[in-house]
């Protein structure tokens, strides 16, 4: 809301000499002819161009409830001292960027017009100046470059100056537990001995203090890092079964992350559920996809203990591996997990994730849904459907030396007869997610593995498919949304095209 600027006659004085700058022909709005008053008309001739008198002339009318004649008077200020700022906020002028604006829409169109020009130069307004559109997300995020230009979290620049110190002090890292151990403490590792809090304990009493959300083994890999709450043994798994998928990952998109995803693999169905569905959960979504099968996106997860706010969006499974009934489905949902947070390393969604923590990520908040999904470069589908490959239709790294390595896959094909197989390639690319029907959500999650399956695997003689898909893995390198989607679009056409392949390929 604006408000006039009522001036006492006692305190009137001229605009700062800071507005002196302002164009001496700021836009002024017209007035409506004023009732002709000698006597008004005779007190500003007194005045004349003294713009003290005038401003307290028009501070008289407006004092005395005649609006119509302090803008007559505010007008001859103005033709006096076109820079006056009394006298603009008088007359409900907008000032922006050293200009003056004679109403709210005039301002509002040339800010319309004027941000148009800007985005064709590739810039967005931020504060008070103009910066190139990728760097408003990082900016809004209180974000900082570094030395070699790109951008980082300042909790993270600050946790990088403390690794450097350590590595100039002496220490060693520790990948079994994501540690710097001091110089004095290198002997503990070999003793299999563990840092919990103040105190080295040994693994048992280490894997008691990790099995909490939050207070979770942290293990990181040659490609991964995971965040689990199982036993430092289940972790290690975990952490080998996650780079398996690696290879197949690139295959897929060729562009690998700037820096090792994270994942987490939580140790038991019942803390899966307080996760994703606890109150308020502990690792939130925003779409409710949690319940489908064992393992979620993470799309509302933030880090609230830093300011500003960091963004720990992760694929999440479980792995009971103290129940005999689920501990074989673990390996599965895991890989399933790190594919989901290896695709979003290589597609964020900073624009939403940005306008979330500056509307007040932590109370409440969460990235909208439409938002943070439609950002992506990715469809939905490859992306789902990439995580689906992970799980089972990958060679098996579990499988004996000598057997079959498709077994996995051998089983998902079976999976997908039993669930009635393939059904419209359009309803996959779709990939409308009723989470309230979990046997159809599944369903579509395989039929999108199956796609990404023969994409990588079930192709090899179809150029079509083969050139797409090139075509699409250069384009996520360095196109525009745009260009990406037009790519995703016509690997779509040639699967279409291939659908009695894709059949016959999967036995259906």
């Amino acid at each position: 809301m604006i408000t006039l600027l009522f001036v006492s006659l006692l305190s009137v004085s001229a605009a700062p000499a800071a507005q002196s700058a302002v164009p001496a022909g700021a836009a002024t709005a017209p007035l409506a002819d004023a009732a002709a008053d000698p006597a008004l008309d005779a007190k500003i001739t007194a005045a004349g161009k003294d713009v003290g008198k005038l401003l307290e002339l028009a501070a008289a009318c407006t004092a005395a409830g005649q609006d119509d004649d302090a803008k007559k008077v505010f007008a001859k200020v103005l033709e006096v001292d076109a820079a006056n700022e009394v006298a603009h906020k008088g007359l409900r002028h907008q000032f922006y960027d050293g200009k003056w604006y004679g109403s709210f829409a005039e301002l509002s169109k040339f800010k319309r017009e004027e941000a148009a020009a800007m985005k064709a130069k590739g810039l967005a307004r931020f504060k008070d100046g103009w910066v190139p559109e990728a760097d408003v997300p990082f900016l809004t995020m209180g974000w900082t470059k570094d030395s070699s230009g790109g951008w980082e979290n300042p909790a993270e620049a600050a946790a990088a100056v403390q690794v450097a110190e350590w590595q100039k002090a002496g220490y060693v890292f520790r990948a079994d537990d994501n540690s710097w151990v001091a110089p004095d403490d290198a002997d503990l590792i070999a003793k299999l001995l563990w840092k919990c809090g103040d105190e080295w304990v040994e693994t048992d009493v280490a894997n008691a203090y990790h099995t909490e959300i939050g207070a979770w083994w942290q293990l990181v890999g040659e490609h991964f890092t995971v965040w689990t709450t199982c036993d430092w043994d289940g972790g290690n798994w975990a952490r080998w079964y996650a780079d398996k998928t690696w290879p197949d990952l690139v295959r897929l998109f060729g562009v690998e992350p700037a820096s090792r995803p994270h994942f987490i693999v939580l140790n038991s169905i019942s803390q899966y559920n307080q996760a994703s569905g606890g109150n308020p959960p502990s690792i939130p979504e925003s779409e409710g996809w949690s319940s489908v099968f064992g393992a979620y996106f993470a799309d509302a997860y933030f880090d609230l203990g830093v300011k500003p706010p960091l963004y720990q969006g992760a694929g999440v499974s479980f792995w009971d591996r103290n129940d005999a009934g689920l501990k074989a489905w673990g390996p599965g949902w895991l890989r399933w997990a790190a594919a989901q947070s290896y695709v979003d390393a290589i597609d964020p969604s900073w624009s939403a994730i940005a306008a979330t923590i500056s509307g007040g990520a932590g109370n409440g908040a969460a990235p909208n849904a439409a938002a943070f999904w439609g950002e992506k470069k990715i469809p939905r589908w490859l992306r789902y459907g990439a995580a689906s490959y992970a799980e089972r239709f990958m060679t098996n790294p579990d499988a004996p030396e000598g057997s079959d390595p498709w077994g996995l896959r051998a089983f998902a094909f079976g999976e997908l007869k039993k669930g009635g197989g393939l059904g419209k390639l359009e309803d996959v690319f779709a990939f409308q997610i009723d989470p309230n029907k979990q046997d159809e959500a599944a369903h579509l999650y395989q039929q999108a593995g199956l796609l990404v399956s023969f994409i990588l695997d079930g192709a090899a003689g179809d150029k079509a498919i083969g050139s797409a898909h090139d075509a699409f893995r250069s384009a996520l390198q360095s196109g525009s949304k745009a260009e990406v989607t037009a790519a995703a679009e016509a690997l779509q056409k040639a699967l279409v095209t291939s659908e009695p392949e894709i059949r016959k390929f999967a036995g259906l």
